[in-house]
């Protein structure tokens, strides 16, 4: 069945100037997105990526991204949305909880970790940088509920999928991973928030020392790889992880 075309909706300005303004505008964020995807990476483990062994050896080697021809205006977009989602969730919870939301780097004062470390803290986010391994991560927050400790995660996602979530996604397990590792937290709330309507889910998740065990393993091959030039294994290019990863070309170069 064919449904009349709306042209309305297509219609994206209405004058020479409307034209310019909008292409000129649409022209400079996605020269900016490019700019930004196109700079090496800090030589560190991004937990975010931690899931495939082939993209950290990358990042360790500094490796420069593949060029993008086709920046994606509509996830960087997303990346924003995500942001201001994460700073309304956060001042709630540090309103709520009052002394039981826990600054990261007085936590890391009364806990130590084995690790040299700088913190860079905002009011509502720490940004964590651990030198052997090499790491740079931010933390969402730590909270203090009913005497226990909770290392808070917050992903944001789009209508349909948060409708379909019924516990943490795997990649976000594998990422909230090396944070627990890292900070020696083993507790972990997931909160994620509908873009759209708000909508909020909350998933607990303990991370065993058998995990955190793994993960320091992990990072400690994928240092020796990069130390001896030799790529270690990928993922397959089927994975989702695949599709709009910045090294997939080079990745294939490797084999």
């Amino acid at each position: 069945m064919f449904r009349q075309a709306n042209l309305k909706a297509l219609v994206k300005f209405n004058s020479a100037v409307s034209s310019d303004i909008l292409d000129s505008y649409e022209g400079f964020v996605l020269d900016e997105i490019s700019k930004e995807k196109s700079e090496p990476s800090s030589k560190t483990f991004a937990p975010s990526g931690f899931r495939c062994k082939r993209k950290m050896w990358f990042r360790l080697r500094g490796a420069q991204p593949d060029i993008i021809s086709n920046p994606d205006y509509t996830l960087d977009f997303k990346a924003y949305i995500g942001t201001y989602c994460h700073t309304i969730i956060q001042s709630n919870l540090k309103a709520m909880l009052n002394d039981d939301w826990i600054e990261v780097k007085d936590y890391l004062k009364d806990n130590p970790i084995p690790y040299e470390y700088s913190i860079e803290s905002s009011e509502l986010e720490s940004k964590i940088e651990i030198f052997n391994p090499p790491v740079r991560f931010a933390c969402d927050g730590i909270i203090r509920w009913k005497g226990e400790y909770y290392l808070i995660e917050i992903k944001t996602c789009d209508y349909a999928d948060f409708e379909n979530l019924t516990d943490p996604k795997p990649i976000h397990i594998d990422q909230v991973k090396c944070y627990s590792s890292l900070l020696n937290i083993p507790k972990v709330l997931f909160i994620y928030m509908d873009r759209q309507y708000g909508g909020m889910k909350c998933y607990e998740y303990k991370v065993s020392l058998g995990d955190m065990k793994d993960i320091l393993n992990q990072m400690s091959y994928i240092q020796n790889m990069a130390d001896n030039n030799l790529a270690p294994e990928r993922l397959d290019y089927s994975d989702y992880m695949c599709t709009n990863c910045e090294y997939k070309k080079k990745c294939k170069e490797w084999g």
